[in-house]
């Protein structure tokens, strides 16, 4: 009779297939771990963009309430003094 003679060849096509879905595997596991750093990342990042917007925010509003504290005690100090 006669004896099939590929069971070497499919055998070894077989454990390709393993390897290269072990690899695939892998490959996006790796691929994963880098897209959620990549994404926690950029989330502090914009933390820290919108923390940074926000303080220079509040600098800007706390140094134009002093320049008008000081422009209207200049202002009370010239009314004192021209009404001597």
């Amino acid at each position: 009779g006669y004896e099939f003679q590929s069971h070497g060849v499919i055998e070894m096509l077989e454990k390709l297939l393993d390897k290269f879905i072990e690899e695939r595997t892998a490959l996006e596991k790796s691929e994963m771990n880098s897209k959620h750093a990549y994404d926690m990342l950029m989330q502090d990042l914009t933390a820290q963009i919108d923390q940074a917007t926000q303080d220079r925010t509040e600098k800007s509003e706390i140094k134009a309430k002093k320049l008008q504290a000081k422009a209207d005690a200049e202002g009370d100090l010239q009314d004192t003094t021209t009404t001597r």
